[in-house]
């Protein structure tokens, strides 16, 4: 058994019995973790559930035992907590699915400080803005392609273009597959392209538009990410942004 620091970001919590939750936790150093955590009763559970909210971050040190998949979570800190987006409907509906996208996106990736700096960064700047969000996590989908190695080859991208999915390409001709992106919608693919977290709030989409482009977004991830096309919170996002 050996003690470790861990640094890492909360991506899920369920009910494990009576006495203890197990939080997920995508940690920088050693990926996707699962941790007991003791449930409790009064103020200092209360401020125990508070510091393990969708999102948080949490820095422990843990007795890691190599013939247990559940570690135990003891004492933990928040080396910083946020302060908007758990009182915002909107952000925290973004959370929830950033959250259940990372914790899927980990259950097939190891340790990968990249992408953990990336999240970090992305939460930071939901958290920060005073602006609208309704286009927050089609730009954090977008922006993180790049990371995830996965960022589609438009550079002979054109009107009459077809995306294939699979390889990740433009082509001028009709893949022979089902995995595509059709050439009338190319255009609005190659404007998308343009996204980013610093730019996203400059786009204007209808709620059909919306529920399209992430549906699109998560298709193409699910080809590339086994198990992205199950997530649940797009639902929830639908509903809030109609």
């Amino acid at each position: 058994m050996a003690s470790e620091k861990i640094t890492g970001i909360v991506t899920d919590v369920v009910r494990h019995n009576d006495r203890h939750n197990v939080v997920t936790i995508f940690t920088r150093n050693r990926g996707r973790m699962a941790f007991l955590s003791p449930t409790g009763t009064g103020r200092t559970a209360a401020m125990r559930r508070a510091g393990l909210q969708l999102l948080s971050l949490v820095e422990a040190e843990v007795n890691i035992r190599g013939d247990r998949d559940l570690q135990l979570l003891g004492r933990f800190s928040s080396p910083h907590a946020w302060t908007d987006i758990y009182f915002n409907p909107v952000k925290s509906a973004i959370a929830m699915f950033m959250a259940e996208f990372i914790n899927s996106y980990c259950r097939h990736s190891g340790p990968d400080p990249q992408a953990w700096d990336f999240m970090v960064r992305s939460i930071h700047i939901l958290d920060r803005s005073r602006r609208g969000t309704a286009n927050f996590h089609i730009a954090f989908l977008i922006s993180f392609l790049q990371t995830a190695g996965i960022f589609p080859d438009l550079e002979n991208a054109s009107a009459g273009s077809w995306l294939d999915m699979q390889a990740g390409t433009a082509t001028p001709l009709p893949p022979p597959h089902r995995d595509t992106v059709a050439p009338a919608d190319m255009p609005a693919l190659m404007l998308l392209a343009r996204m980013n977290l610093a730019n996203y709030t400059r786009f204007r989409f209808s709620a059909g538009q919306r529920r399209k482009t992430l549906d699109t977004l998560l298709k193409y991830y699910a080809i590339h990410f086994p198990g992205l096309n199950s997530l649940k919170s797009p639902k929830i996002l639908a509903e809030v942004f109609e």
